[in-house]
């Protein structure tokens, strides 16, 4: 791909990724949330799979698009809420909210403009997937297993706590 075409795409991606972050944000509908929240974390899927970081786009796509999208919307079907209230209401906290918004910018900006960058790149493997695949099933296993774990423990618990005393 052409620098030209690889900027382009890139400016594009990071058009769509910010644009649905802010719309997760400010929404009212908790769903219209998930669902522009999925769209989000598909960009930036679509992001690591153009800087030719295959495997962690795979896994943006099956983890975080799949898997937290329907946990969120499981979550939303699970919980009873009265008919007419707004799901996802403003709390009144939009300018301290900004205000944050803003250092952090700011922050960013300054760590851009003063952070020395090493010429020469960087380590880009030519097998990404095996090499990853290598640490998690050999060296970092037991890890991997323990976070695996209270992942499930997790989610046993707020399908619990979702369901009530009184339910079946």
């Amino acid at each position: 791909m052409s620098e030209l075409a690889g900027s382009a795409v890139f400016f594009a991606l990071a058009v769509v990724i910010i644009g649905t972050a802010l719309g997760v944000v400010l929404n009212k509908n908790l769903v219209h949330s998930a669902l522009l929240m999925t769209a989000c974390f598909i960009g930036v899927g679509i992001l690591y799979i153009t800087l030719e970081a295959d495997f962690l786009g795979a896994v943006e796509f099956m983890t975080y698009s799949g898997g937290v999208a329907i946990l969120i919307v499981m979550g939303v079907m699970l919980t009873h809420r009265g008919e007419g209230v707004p799901s996802n209401p403003f709390n009144g906290r939009e300018l301290f909210a900004a205000v944050l918004a803003a250092v952090f910018v700011t922050v960013m900006g300054l760590v851009v403009t003063f952070i020395q960058i090493p010429p020469g790149g960087g380590f880009v493997s030519g097998d990404t997937v095996a090499d990853l695949a290598d640490m998690m099933l050999n060296t970092y296993i037991l890890p991997f297993e323990i976070a695996a774990t209270l992942l499930l423990a997790a989610l046993l618990g707020a399908i619990i706590l979702a369901k009530g005393d009184g339910e079946a």
